[in-house]
C-alpha cells in the first residue's frame, strides 16, 4: 500500500485533556517537570483558599466536596458545571501570575506542564506556596488525590476517593477478562499523528479493557507516529479524539473520512474507527472510572453493563 499524504486537520484531542487545542498536548510531549524538592506541606485542617491549575485537580476537590475552597481555576476547568463558573487563573498551559497574586491564595495546586514552571518559580520566589502533583498514571492520581485531599481539608475523603475509582477500574477489568483481546490505537492529533504511548494512563486504561496499545511502539508518551507504521500495527480499533469531543454523533463520520484512504488496516476495512466521545478520557481523576467504561465500549461494542448481564 503507498501511504499518501493526508490534508492538514486541526486537531482538538487537548480540548478532552484541558480544554484547549491540542498544540498543548503535543508541546507536553517534552515537557520538563516542575522542581518538587520543595514541596510545601498542607497545615492540619487544610487550607480555605485554593487555586487550581489543572482540570484533573480541579475535579477532585469538587469530587471532595471541598469546592468552596476553591477561589479560582484554570482556563480548561469546566467539569462539573459549576467548575466553569469560578473565576481563571489564566490556562492550562500558562498560569497568570499576576492573576493568581489577586485571588490571594493559601496554596496554588498544580501538575507539570511545559509552560507553568517560570510561572511556578516566579510564585514560589513571592512567597507563594505552589504543590506539584503528577498525573501521568493511575498511581500518580491516587497520590495526587491524596495531597489534594490534604490541603484543602479533606483525607479520609481522599482515601475513600481513590478507594472507589480503583474498584470502579477493577469491575471494567474484569469485565473485560472474557473478551477478545484487540490491538487498540489512540489518536490525539492528526498533523503530526500523534497517539497515546507507553506507560501513561491512556495506555494503562487499554490494558483495563482488555486491549494492547499498538501507539506503545513510538518514543515517549505521546510518541508521533508514520502512517506507515499505523498501518504496520494493524490496530483493530481506532479511538480518535483529534476532531475533538464536541461534534457528537458526525464525528465518527468524518473520521471515517479521514482514515477512509488506509483501509487495509483492520479498524478502518471493519468500520472500528471510534471517535472520543467525552473529555474523561485524557483526564486523569476521579472519572477515570467513567473513562474505563467509555473506552471499553469504544473497543468492544457492548457497555460493561451489558457485558455482565451476559454472564
Amino acid at each position: 500500500m503507498v501511504v499518501t499524504s493526508k490534508p492538514r486537520c486541526r486537531s482538538r484531542a487537548a480540548a478532552s485533556l484541558a480544554g484547549g487545542a491540542v498544540a498543548g498536548l503535543v508541546m507536553a510531549l517534552s515537557a520538563v517537570a516542575v522542581a518538587a524538592a520543595d514541596e510545601p506541606t498542607p497545615p492540619a485542617g487544610g487550607v480555605a483558599r485554593v487555586v487550581s491549575l489543572a482540570p484533573s485537580i480541579t475535579e477532585t476537590i469538587f469530587a471532595l466536596g471541598a469546592e468552596d475552597r476553591l477561589v479560582a481555576v484554570s482556563t480548561y476547568c469546566d467539569h462539573p458545571p459549576a467548575a466553569a463558573e469560578l473565576p481563571r487563573a489564566g490556562t492550562y498551559l500558562q498560569p497568570s501570575v499576576e492573576a493568581i497574586l489577586g485571588f490571594q491564595p493559601d496554596v496554588v495546586l498544580a501538575v507539570p506542564t511545559p509552560g507553568n514552571r517560570a510561572p511556578v518559580e516566579q510564585l514560589r520566589r513571592l512567597g507563594v506556596r505552589v504543590a506539584v502533583v503528577a498525573e501521568d498514571t493511575f498511581e500518580d492520581s491516587w497520590q495526587a488525590m491524596q495531597t489534594i485531599g490534604a490541603w484543602v481539608g479533606r483525607p479520609d475523603e481522599a482515601e475513600a476517593l481513590a478507594t472507589r475509582v480503583r474498584g470502579e477500574i477493577d469491575a471494567v477489568r474484569d469485565a473485560a477478562k472474557d473478551r477478545p483481546g484487540r490491538r487498540v490505537l489512540f489518536v490525539v492529533g492528526h498533523d503530526p499523528l500523534v497517539a497515546a504511548g507507553e506507560g501513561l494512563f491512556v495506555d494503562q486504561l487499554i490494558e483495563v479493557v482488555g486491549g494492547r496499545n499498538v501507539g506503545a511502539v513510538g518514543r515517549g508518551s505521546w510518541p508521533r507516529l508514520s502512517l506507515e507504521s499505523v498501518v504496520a500495527a494493524a490496530p483493530d480499533v481506532i479511538v480518535d479524539g483529534a476532531m475533538g469531543t464536541e461534534s457528537g454523533g458526525g464525528g465518527e463520520e468524518a473520521l471515517r473520512l479521514w482514515w477512509e484512504p488506509y483501509r487495509s488496516v483492520p479498524a478502518v476495512r471493519d468500520g472500528n474507527i471510534r471517535a472520543q466521545r467525552s473529555n474523561a478520557l485524557l483526564r486523569p481523576g476521579p472519572r477515570l472510572g467513567v473513562a474505563a467504561r467509555e473506552l471499553f465500549e469504544l473497543v468492544h461494542g457492548v457497555s460493561v453493563s451489558e457485558e455482565e448481564a451476559s454472564r
